[in-house]
């Protein structure tokens, strides 16, 4: 084999030899990252109470819970540790209440089942993207006025005689005043509210509701994940 060639053959073996090390060291990196995250992630559910199984793709966590209210939650709990760069949440049609479409089943109702369906359809939209503010404040994140565009698609629709409960929650602060959590969780719901009606939905249709911090979500009701608003079809 000419030198020239030989050279240009043994470069290239370097080459290949060099990526393939590369690669191998990235994937084992990557690997005890996820592994790190995903136990850290278990400990911090398991913390909370919270049922669910957690898994990682590099930092990006995807989270398997029941119910939408547990999404909820969990989303919160796992997006809250060092490390985590997004996280989604899948809840289970399987763990509410009735059928496999989260409706009764014993219900007849067309009208009843119609609306816990639309119901079940703004819980996952809101498991997935909570309506967020920001702390201390009835002003709500990017992010959260993307979610509440997602919602008033979902009720624009719906029927005139539909009635939908736009409630505020906030996070429980030590020495805070009862009275200003209620003024706060009812400016938010107010807020959410407004943007609705702008989106489409009927004034007539959307009830704001402030329940300070009264209904948390975690034990302790600090949690980011209590700082929400929820949105009821009644």
């Amino acid at each position: 084999m000419p030198p020239a060639r030989r050279y240009a053959v043994l470069t290239a073996l370097a080459v290949l030899v060099t990526g393939a090390l590369a690669f191998a060291a990235t994937s084992v990196e990557r690997a005890g990252i996820e592994a790190d995250l995903t136990t850290r992630a278990r400990d911090a559910l398991s913390a909370s109470n919270l049922p669910g199984e957690v898994s990682f793709t590099g930092r990006d966590a995807t989270v398997r819970t029941g119910t939408p209210r547990e999404a909820l939650l969990a989303r919160a709990v796992v997006r809250g540790l060092d490390g985590v760069r997004s996280v989604t949440v899948v809840s289970a049609p399987g763990r509410a209440e009735g059928g496999p479409d989260g409706t009764p089943d014993a219900v007849t109702d067309p009208d009843t089942v119609a609306k816990a369906r639309l119901q079940r359809a703004v819980d996952d939209v809101l498991a997935d993207d909570p309506i967020e503010f920001r702390p201390y404040s009835a002003d709500p994140s990017p992010d959260g006025l993307d979610t509440v565009s997602a919602v008033a698609a979902l009720l624009a629709d719906a029927p005139s005689d539909w009635r939908f409960e736009v409630g505020g929650h906030v996070a429980r602060v030590p020495g805070a005043e009862p009275e200003s959590a209620g003024e706060l969780s009812e400016a938010r719901a107010e807020v959410v509210a407004e943007e609705l009606v702008d989106l489409g939905v009927s004034p007539e249709q959307v009830n704001p509701v402030g329940y300070g911090d009264t209904r948390p979500l975690s034990d302790r009701g600090t949690s980011a994940a209590d700082r929400r608003v929820e949105i009821t079809v009644r």
